[in-house]
């Protein structure tokens, strides 16, 4: 969800990051010529269990218990579906903050607030065709939806532009320990300042992404991995780690390793349709909860009483509908759903000069 361009390298001598196997990897976040298809895996990995949650919740809901093997899958990934698009979204940020303040944050508005205040309209509209919308748009829940999330990335590039002046560790400090301080019943604004190290620590692991790189080597990263597997299974078995503080360090931990990992990981052409996903993750992002929600409603209205088969069913047309509004969403006007022209106005005519 990022528009960083980084920076042609210097033409002094820099020291490179290269693992064991004498692999360079410092152009591991070098998007000037290229995707980052490791980035766009790990980003849409995390959209497609975003999207398996919300179809595990809405099969719940409509048609009945879901297998517990879904409810597992759920509480399994929760400690990193959200945290790791939020570092992913952070990763690259100190390179976009090149660019000048007022491009910068036009950016921002016209590629993440203009989708929320659309989608907010398009759930809201069919939240009111099913009868159940009762908020108007001048009321605070009116904009209480599923695009929190979007809502915080907003706020997270703004607050970035503090670090231009102040260290990026200290913007991953600070919240950390405030959301000790937040009271429990506070759940949104406890969850505003959980994410906000994850996003603020991809700030400062870009600015220092060759030393990180050679501490945490690919076969010590490779050995350490028992630390996000140790994590996910607590979560599965024991306790969904949904946003508790206590579990932000080990959360931390188990992003760095696995992001550690996936920077070498080879772009796969079996890989490309998740790639995709992970390319175009704002459009699945945002598009993906009124279509389930729909096929939700439409699945208790046909009468399907089998939740396995209804999950399935309902995840796999989500995701079918959601790639058809990525093809669909680079081309005019169905582009206007999910961002705003780059000039807020016509290019000016400039007229030939007379002789």
């Amino acid at each position: 969800m990022s528009e960083h361009t980084e920076s042609l390298p210097s033409a002094a001598p820099v020291r490179r990051a290269v693992d064991r196997r004498g692999v360079d990897i410092s152009r591991a976040l070098d998007r000037h010529d290229r995707r980052i298809g490791w980035m766009d895996l790990l980003r849409g990995l995390s959209i497609l269990l975003v999207i398996l949650h919300h179809s595990t919740q809405i099969v719940d809901y409509r048609i009945g218990e879901v297998p517990a093997f879904f409810e597992f899958l759920s509480a399994f990934f929760a400690p990193y579906r959200m945290p790791m698009l939020m570092f992913l979204s952070g990763l690259l940020v100190a390179g976009s903050l090149k660019t000048p303040t007022g491009p910068y944050i036009w950016g921002k508005v016209r590629r993440i607030l203009w989708p929320i205040v659309v989608w907010t309209l398009v759930y809201a509209a069919s939240e009111r065709i099913v009868g159940q919308g009762d908020y108007m748009p001048w009321e605070l829940g009116f904009w209480n939806t599923y695009l929190w999330f979007m809502q915080f990335i907003f706020a997270y590039y703004l607050l970035a532009l503090l670090i231009r002046w102040i260290p990026a560790w200290v913007m991953v400090a600070v919240p950390f320990v405030v959301m000790f301080l937040i009271p429990a019943e506070l759940e949104l604004l406890q969850r505003f300042f959980y994410l906000m190290p994850f996003f603020f620590l991809g700030a400062f692991i870009e600015k220092h992404w060759d030393q990180y790189a050679r501490l945490l080597s690919v076969p010590l990263a490779a050995v350490l991995s028992v630390i996000p597997l140790g994590v996910a299974l607590y979560s599965g078995f024991v306790d969904a780690l949904w946003y508790e503080p206590w579990s932000a360090l080990p959360a931390i931990l188990g992003i760095l390793i696995l992001v550690r990992l996936t920077a070498v990981v080879p772009d796969a052409g079996w890989l490309a349709p998740v790639r995709f996903v992970g390319r175009y993750s704002l459009i699945y992002y945002v598009a993906h909860y009124p279509v389930f929600a729909a096929l939700g409603w439409l699945a208790m209205k046909a009468g399907i009483t089998t939740p396995g088969i209804g999950l399935v069913v309902i995840f796999t047309a989500t995701v079918a509908i959601s790639t058809g509004f990525a093809l669909l969403g680079r081309r005019m006007p169905v582009k206007l759903l999910f961002e705003l022209p780059k000039r807020p106005w016509p290019a000016r005519r400039t007229q030939p000069e007379r002789r």
